[in-house]
């Protein structure tokens, strides 16, 4: 278990240090190279909004990863629900989009891309896809303003 959280620590690290080399990220999020080490298995990005989040996820055990839209309005998610054709235009470079059913009984909804990762080797093309999934989540989002 200390291995893992070794591991988390070290990627949201990495990917805080990749991230504010971005120009594109860091004009939507703000610099992301001063956050508190994350030994979590989540990471959330603020979008100013309390009805939704960007969120970024690793799995170790599952070697994943996701970007996903966290939501908390039952609302909002259904409408969201509805653009699911422009959702999934903006999210088709990332690959297969998967949505909770905005009728299931639940206190939250996802939509999220998932992407299988060798922790073992260099994660720059990791970084890079969580940091592109990100800024894509960012344009969905926008799709509800």
């Amino acid at each position: 278990m200390g291995s893992n959280i070794s591991l988390r620590r070290s990627f949201w690290n990495g990917l805080c240090e990749y991230a504010a080399t971005r120009a594109d990220f860091v004009d939507v999020y703000g610099d992301p190279s001063g956050r508190k080490t994350n030994s979590d298995t989540w990471t959330s990005f603020g979008v100013g909004s309390e009805i939704c989040h960007p969120d970024g996820t690793l799995n170790i055990r599952g070697d994943y990863i996701t970007v996903d839209l966290y939501f908390t309005d039952t609302f909002q998610y259904a409408k969201l629900y509805t653009m699911r054709d422009s959702v999934e235009q903006i999210l088709a470079n990332l690959g297969e989009v998967m949505w909770d059913e905005p009728e299931s009984d639940k206190k939250n909804w996802h939509l999220w891309v998932r992407r299988n990762v060798d922790f073992s080797g260099d994660m720059t093309e990791t970084y890079r896809w969580m940091t592109d999934g990100l800024l894509a989540m960012r344009n969905v989002y926008e799709l509800l303003v």
